[in-house]
């Protein structure tokens, strides 16, 4: 059950919430001068030679891997750091309307070429293979580099060629979709894994339908997921006795929004829930919700600083009786969320805070606060930060009835609590050469000690 609400803990958890607030408001705001208040690099690198490029790409992007670069772009030397790069190449990321990916890419000089900054961009289709994503790159990154490489010792190596296009392209046409800009993914998976004494199965499915315009978006989502756990144990006969956990979770959602300006969005969110873990047969949710960002959304891949608020309508009919002796509901709250998004040359920050309440029971609350930095602090060394902390005290769905050791050891029900949290932390110091120009990928696929080993 939610521990009783205490005006000390209430307290201090709201100015937790609000001091990140500050936090992400000051983050954005001066991060466009951050780079212009730290003070130069040392000039120890050559002023002329070859062009000296860092790839600054989220590691979990596919078709982002240095290794294709540097064998297909060897008139760069790719560095590991970039304090050490004449010019750093900033990926940034966003999801089209078709589900494909919109990659812009920021050349930003450093040492020599301090000073020079350009943009390009390009969109790869949905499901577009890795290969495919790495070629469209690769041709952006040229199209980029080319200016730097003029003023390098390797500027005879490139040359310009133009494709003059026939008459018939060069006249203006009108986009005629047969889709009118709706886009559907569906996808189907299964994970197996077990061994002798214990069995693991996950299966699930989802399909999404997506209109996507300048003016509007409509996502619509379905989603079933079934998880089974089979555990071979003894009794207190020595007896072998097999244990059984079933969940089950389906869903369906939409979200609907409108620009009402550059800055300005409004929309409606709904949704249906079945959950065996929140002890939910059906959970019914719609209402209004209003989104204002401080910057337009033109600059959305390089930093966001969004408030969003919501009101709904919530009715629950849970599985079981609950602690509060329901078993069905319908109850109003709002929400608040404040989230920020800097993506600069400098490192990364994505951080937000929300805060949630019933309004038939204002003590009935959850605030939360939670985000990731990634920053490169010196030539060589970055930190890492990732977490979340919640202030959890709007547990209406708990059942009453108590659970068995086994119940509580394979999650099969939510457990009261006060608060949860999740967190990692990390920082990596690189040192030696600075360059990044062979690529040898020789026994990468050797397991020293075989399927389990590392």
């Amino acid at each position: 059950m939610s521990l009783p609400l205490v005006p000390h803990a209430r307290a201090a958890a709201t100015m937790l919430v609000l001091r990140s607030l500050a936090l992400c408001l000051a983050l954005v705001a001066v991060a466009p001068r951050l780079d212009a208040q730290r003070p130069p690099a040392t000039r120890s690198l050559p002023s002329s030679g070859p062009l000296r490029v860092f790839l600054d790409c989220p590691g979990f992007t596919s078709g982002c891997a240095l290794d294709y670069f540097v064998v297909e772009l060897p008139f760069a030397n790719w560095t590991r750091d970039r304090l050490f790069a004449d010019v750093q190449l900033l990926v940034t990321t966003l999801t089209t309307g078709s589900g494909g990916t919109e990659w812009t890419v920021a050349f930003i000089g450093r040492e020599r070429f301090e000073g020079m900054v350009d943009t390009l961009s390009t969109s790869t289709i949905p499901n577009a293979s890795e290969d495919d994503i790495r070629r469209a790159l690769k041709d952006v990154f040229v199209r980029g580099l080319y200016r730097y490489a003029l003023r390098t010792p390797q500027a005879s190596d490139f040359s310009v060629r133009y494709a003059k296009p026939t008459g018939s392209d060069t006249a203006a046409k009108t986009i005629r979709d047969p889709w009118n800009f709706w886009a559907f993914e569906t996808s189907v998976n299964a994970f197996l894994n077990g061994e002798q004494q214990q069995r693991f199965a996950n299966l699930w499915g989802t399909f999404e339908a997506r209109h996507i315009t300048e003016r509007w978006k409509i996502i619509a989502g379905l989603e079933t997921e079934y998880n089974e756990q089979r555990f071979t144990l003894q009794n207190s006969r020595g007896e072998p006795q097999t244990f059984t956990n079933i969940l089950r979770n389906d869903g369906a959602r939409i979200r609907t929004v409108r620009r009402l300006s550059p800055r300005w969005s409004v929309g409606m969110v709904a949704s249906a829930r079945r959950s065996d873990f929140l002890n939910t047969d059906l959970a019914l949710r719609s209402g209004p919700v209003v989104e204002a960002n401080l910057f337009p959304w033109s600059e959305a891949t390089r930093r966001q600083l969004t408030a969003s608020y919501a009101v709904a309508v919530n009715r629950f009919d849970y599985r079981e009786r609950t602690v509060l002796g329901q078993l069905d509901e319908t109850r109003p709250n709002h929400a608040l969320t404040l989230a920020a998004n800097v993506r600069q040359k400098w490192g990364s920050v994505d951080v937000s805070a929300r805060g949630s309440q019933f309004l038939h029971d204002l003590a009935r609350t959850e605030l939360s606060v939670g985000g990731s930095v990634s920053l490169q602090l010196v030539k060589g060394l970055s930190l890492t930060i990732d977490g979340r902390y919640a202030r959890v005290r709007d547990q209406l769905y708990l059942p009453g009835d108590r659970l068995s050791n086994e119940e509580i050891l394979v999650r099969q029900r939510a457990l009261a609590t006060g608060y949860s949290y999740f967190t990692f932390v990390g920082v990596s110091y690189t040192f030696g050469s600075i360059y990044n120009t062979i690529v040898n990928p020789r026994l990468d696929s050797f397991r020293l000690l075989g399927s389990g080993g590392f």
